[in-house]
């Protein structure tokens, strides 16, 4: 068994009926930072848990998703839980539910089989679910029903109960990159600078790029420049929030020159520079710098 260092700080078991949305849940509980396991057979969670416990040091939370295959399973979670209990400093047992039309009805939506719908209709097998899981959805700790909730509602309540301090909402990727090079096929916008003044032309700055101060200093002279790079700030301003809202984790943002190498990389450094003192997690990237 761990000891009291060891101890995994938050161990939660997610379930519920099939449908539900444990499967989705554990996708948006990966984004949110934490470590977890789906449907691991049901007599290994406890060796799971303990090595775990080993590799983390007891540091990191863990969620574990189970799946129900085998009703006559279900009389052996509460002796795994009393277990369990030794491996964490808290124990959360989170039952996922919906009313049964809801339910028949997600299945006829996306035509999925039942996974206990072998020898009988899908109404037969959820209403057989629901009764067998019965002393489960007794035991939790917390019940969500996801039947009238949609999908951003579902993820507001599930953050509630997943969300860490210190792992960032929004991870957002700038990147400079120039045109005639090609765009990047995986940016969530591009944006096109060729309109501002170009060193390039510039022969004491030709070879220089948009790091150099003497390339920063002759594009900060010039009022487009700059009255782009506000407008900018002030679009971001104005999507970032709404995109948290919408639960988006990753953006990417290309801006782009001719060659990548003087007017994209000063507005992504500046760019950057003023998302990171409003609070947002910001990687830069110089695509063209970096060939």
């Amino acid at each position: 068994m761990a000891s009291g260092d060891e101890k995994i700080g938050h161990l939660i078991i997610l379930t519920g009926y099939s449908g539900a949305g444990i499967s989705s849940s554990l996708k948006y509980i990966q984004d949110l930072g934490y470590l977890w396991m789906d449907n691991p057979p049901l007599d290994g969670i406890v060796d799971l848990a303990e090595r775990h416990c080993r590799v983390s040091g007891g540091t990191e939370g863990l969620v574990i998703g189970l799946h129900w295959r085998d009703y006559a399973q279900v009389g052996s979670l509460k002796p795994i839980l009393e277990r369990l209990t030794s491996l964490c400093r808290r124990l959360e047992l989170i039952f996922l539910a919906a009313d049964q039309d809801v339910l028949v009805s997600r299945y006829r939506e996306t035509r999925r089989r039942h996974p206990m719908a072998k020898n009988c209709t899908v109404i037969e097998a959820i209403s057989n679910e629901i009764n067998a899981l019965q002393p489960i959805r007794a035991m939790a700790d917390t019940v969500i029903d996801t039947s009238l909730t949609t999908l951003p509602e579902h993820k507001d309540r599930l953050q509630q109960h997943f969300h860490r301090p210190g792992v960032a909402e929004l991870a957002i990727v700038l990147r400079s990159f120039g045109f005639k090079f090609g765009l990047n096929t995986d940016a969530d916008m591009v944006l096109d600078a060729r309109f501002l003044p170009n060193p390039y032309y510039v022969p004491e700055l030709r070879e220089s790029t948009g790091l150099d101060p003497s390339v920063q200093a002759y594009l900060a002279r010039d009022g487009d420049v700059l009255s782009f790079l506000d407008r900018l700030v002030d679009l971001f301003g104005y999507l970032l929030p709404r995109y948290q809202k919408e639960k988006k984790h990753y953006l990417t943002v290309d801006i782009g020159c001719t060659g990548g190498h003087h007017r994209s990389v000063f507005l992504v450094q500046r760019l950057a520079e003023r998302l990171s003192s409003m609070g947002y997690q910001v990687l830069v990237r110089h695509r063209e710098l970096e060939r």
